[in-house]
C-alpha cells in the first residue's frame, strides 16, 4: 500500500518491478490487478482521479471559504437557487458503448441523426421547494455561446418567469460570463431592482454547487435512452439533443435535487 498511497497513477508494473526488486519474485500483470480487485474490502479498480487545482488551497480562498459556509448556515435552503452552464454536443446522445459481432469480430456502425455535429450551450438554475408545483430545475439551451450577455438575458428571463423572485439568493461560481461586460454591476443591479442576493461560491468550489449534480443527471439519462426513440425523433427534428435536454431537466423532481443540496452540504439529512 506504500506504493500506492506514494503515487495513485503508478502503473502496473512499477508494482511488478518493486516486488521482484523487494522479495525477489516476478509476477504478472494481471496479478498485480487481481490482487488490487480482491485483496481489499474495496475493488481498487481504475478510476478517473478528482483534479485539484494547487491555489484551491491559498489561505484567501480558505477564509473566503468559511465565510461562504458560515453565511449560508443562516439561510433557509429553500431560499437558496444555484445557477451554472454547461456546454453540450449533439454526439452526447449517442456517447454509448457496442458489443464487437462476436461472429466476425466487426464493430457495428451505428446511425446517427443530423443533430449530431450541433454544439449546444445551457444556462441552468435549481432549488428546492416541494410546497409549489413549479419545476425543480429552470434551463435554456441554444447554440450561441455562453458570454456574459447571454447569462444575463438568461438569467432575466427566469427572473420574469418568476422562477427566481425577490428574497431568494442566487449562487453562482466567479466565472468571467458571471462577472464580465455588464455584469460587473450585476450584484447591484439584482438587488436593487429584484431584491435577490448575489452570492458567489468560493474560488475552485464546484463540488458545492448542486447544478453540477444536475448536468451529471443530464449526461446519465441522455445515454439510457433507447437509440431507436433518439433515430425517430431525429426524423422530425433537427435539434434532437437539445429536445430531450429540456424534457429530461424538466422531470427532475424536486426531492432529486434535494438529495444533490444534501450531496454539496447545503442540507443535512
Amino acid at each position: 500500500m506504500f506504493l500506492y498511497l506514494q503515487e495513485p497513477s503508478r502503473q502496473l508494473s512499477s508494482y511488478r518491478d518493486w516486488l521482484f526488486y523487494l522479495t525477489g519474485t516476478l509476477v504478472s500483470h494481471a496479478t498485480i490487478c487481481r490482487y488490487f480487485l480482491h485483496a481489499f474490502p474495496i475493488r481498487g479498480g481504475l478510476c478517473r482521479p478528482n483534479l485539484v487545482p494547487f491555489d484551491k488551497f491559498r489561505p484567501e480562498n480558505i477564509e473566503r471559504a468559511f465565510e461562504y459556509l458560515e453565511y449560508l448556515s443562516l439561510i433557509a435552503p429553500e431560499r437558496i437557487v444555484y445557477g451554472d452552464e454547461k456546454h453540450l454536443k449533439g454526439h452526447d446522445l449517442f456517447n454509448r458503448k457496442v458489443r464487437h459481432n462476436p461472429l466476425t469480430g466487426e464493430k457495428p456502425p451505428m446511425m446517427v441523426t443530423p443533430d449530431f455535429r450541433n454544439t449546444y450551450n445551457l444556462t441552468g438554475f435549481c432549488k428546492i421547494d416541494p410546497t409549489t408545483h413549479e419545476h425543480a430545475v429552470w434551463c435554456s439551451v441554444h447554440e450561441l455561446l455562453n458570454d456574459a450577455d447571454n447569462f444575463a438575458l438568461d438569467l432575466e428571463y427566469a427572473i420574469q418567469q418568476g422562477f427566481i423572485r425577490g428574497g431568494m439568493i442566487l449562487v453562482i461560481d466567479n466565472a468571467a460570463v458571471h462577472t464580465g461586460k455588464e455584469n460587473t454591476v450585476l450584484e447591484e443591479y439584482l438587488w436593487s431592482k429584484y431584491g435577490i442576493f448575489l452570492l458567489f461560491l468560493p474560488p475552485r468550489a464546484p463540488e458545492w454547487n448542486p447544478m453540477e449534480h444536475v448536468w451529471k443527471t443530464l449526461v446519465y439519462e441522455l445515454k439510457k435512452l433507447p437509440l431507436k426513440m433518439c433515430q425517430e425523433l431525429g426524423r422530425t427534428s433537427d435539434h434532437v439533443t437539445a429536445r430531450v435536454s429540456i424534457e429530461i431537466l424538466s422531470r427532475i423532481p424536486h426531492a432529486l435535487v434535494r438529495r444533490f443540496y444534501v450531496a454539496c452540504g447545503i442540507l443535512h439529512e
